[in-house]
């Protein structure tokens, strides 16, 4: 049986997390699939070089960016 991806809400102001969608400094907080415990989108953008290019999970990095995945593994 697979996990589900956990769903989180963040204020792209203050970076409130929140497991409801809701209206954080006058706008909606911004919905982000967080993955599932353990999965590598949990992990820091790492290089070939094994240095970490972002201390930030890659689904924060995705989400932000709005990089395809691909470009970064």
């Amino acid at each position: 049986m697979s996990e589900e991806h956990r769903i989180v809400y963040m204020c792209e102001v203050c970076l409130a997390v929140s497991e409801k969608p809701a209206l954080h400094h006058d706008q909606m907080m911004i919905e982000c699939d967080a993955g599932c415990p353990g999965d590598d989108c949990t992990v820091p953008v790492i290089d070939d070089t094994g240095h970490i290019l972002t201390h930030a999970p890659k689904w924060w990095v995705f989400r932000r960016k709005r990089l395809n995945r691909q470009s970064l593994q």
